[in-house]
């Protein structure tokens, strides 16, 4: 009956990793659908930029320089989230390991689990950053409209 108890305490424990990984999976695919958008109107402009004569080619570059660094920043921001994903999921490892070889995990947890939550609001930080510059190309392309 006591190993019972032990192995419903490890699942209990692996709940909040699980979780984590859950909700920043989501996290995840919303980055990469962004950085995929980045990427497609990357190309796109490029093609007019060599379609085109000199018309709007200032603005259009422009736009390719604030897609290139939001791409940038994307791609830090995924690597964040990844490895977020990467230590919560060693968390899970380091559970089962410690349940099995009766050692004391707590300390090497507690570090991964700071790690990764360091790594997940670093994410969210450079998330906002793209946001900020998203904004910033849409202002640059609708000013003459506005």
């Amino acid at each position: 009956m006591n190993n019972i108890q032990h192995l419903i305490q490890l699942l209990q424990s692996l709940i909040s990793p699980i979780v984590l990984i859950s909700g920043v999976g989501l996290l995840l695919l919303s980055f990469t659908n962004r950085l995929g958008r980045v990427i497609d109107r990357s190309r796109f402009l490029v093609k007019e930029l060599e379609q085109e004569e000199k018309d709007n080619f200032e603005i259009k570059e422009k736009q390719i320089s604030i897609l290139y660094k939001r791409s940038r920043i994307l791609q830090t921001s995924i690597t964040a989230i990844s490895i977020t994903i990467l230590l919560a999921s060693l968390m899970i490892l380091l559970l089962f390991l410690g349940y099995f070889t009766k050692t004391n995990i707590e300390p090497f947890f507690l570090i991964l689990f700071v790690i990764a939550i360091f790594c997940l609001i670093l994410s969210i930080i450079v998330f906002l950053i793209d946001v900020s510059l998203t904004l910033k190309a849409l202002k640059f392309q609708i000013r003459n409209h506005l």
